[in-house]
């Protein structure tokens, strides 16, 4: 009976704790719905669709076999691209944080590409590779690469140097040096990147396709505004909003919380 008692004390904190961190979200939500409601009350489905209206949309594509396609063509796109921007980034920003000449020789090319539009970046790639899938990788790994090399470099950077030092001092071994030290000082300052480069690349891939491809979500989502179907638009739209929610809550968290679980021990007691 008392460990009945127990039990049951421990899944109603667990709710609780649940409720705790769903609420704020689930409040924020809502508010948009509802002024989103409003809103699609004063104007015309060709300018803004009710989220009912969006609903239905979104059902008559899922009916129609469009989703499947778009989405998996754009998922390759956006982590194709991610993924060559997360590993040439962190490693070039792992080097120049290391080595300081090395930084103030690649800083001006990480500048110019950072303040490049996307769309330029997608009128050079359609030059280069022509239509398809290459101009949409092409174009999220240029985009979102000095995001991530910039957090690689200030998490080598923010490592304090005394501690290094003493390190070397006391001849702690290489293997413990980098896991107990460069480790949790890089990962602190490359997650917030990553999870900043990934919205970027969904956002990057879809407009690339949306201007130079005839698959994926841009190209959908621009065939609907050629036929003047806002509503499907907006599905398109909340499509995107629900694939970056995934990679964010489902992918990026559980990934941070399992490499970095000094940051959530206190949290889950």
């Amino acid at each position: 009976m008392i460990k009945l008692i127990i039990k049951s004390d421990k899944f109603y904190k667990n709710i609780f704790k649940l409720i705790q961190v769903i609420l704020p979200e689930l409040i924020g939500f809502l508010g948009f719905i509802t002024i989103w409601q409003i809103l699609a009350m004063h104007y015309s489905s060709i300018i803004l669709p009710s989220p009912l209206e969006t609903l239905v949309a979104l059902k008559n594509l899922a009916t129609a076999n469009k989703l499947t396609l778009a989405i998996l063509t754009t998922t390759l796109n956006a982590i194709s691209g991610f993924t060559i921007a997360t590993l040439s980034g962190s490693l070039l920003g792992i080097i120049a944080g290391i080595k300081p000449l090395i930084s103030r020789a690649v800083r001006p090319l990480i500048t110019a590409l950072q303040g490049v539009p996307p769309i330029a970046w997608i009128v050079i790639a359609l030059l280069w590779f022509g239509t398809g899938n290459s101009t949409s990788i092409f174009t999220v790994a240029v985009a979102t690469l000095p995001i991530i090399f910039i957090g690689a470099v200030e998490g080598v950077r923010n490592i304090n140097s005394q501690l290094i030092e003493m390190a070397f001092t006391f001849k702690i071994p290489i293997k413990n040096l980098l896991l107990d030290l460069y480790y949790p000082h890089l990962l602190s300052s490359l997650f917030p990147s990553i999870t900043s480069g990934l919205g970027l690349a969904w956002r990057v891939a879809i407009m690339s396709e949306l201007l130079s491809s005839e698959t994926g979500i841009g190209a959908e989502m621009n065939l609907a505004r050629i036929n003047l179907d806002t509503a499907e638009v907006m599905a398109w739209v909340v499509v995107t909003v629900v694939l970056i929610l995934i990679s964010e809550y489902l992918v990026i968290r559980p990934i941070r919380r399992f490499l970095e679980p000094w940051n959530y021990g206190e949290k889950n007691k």
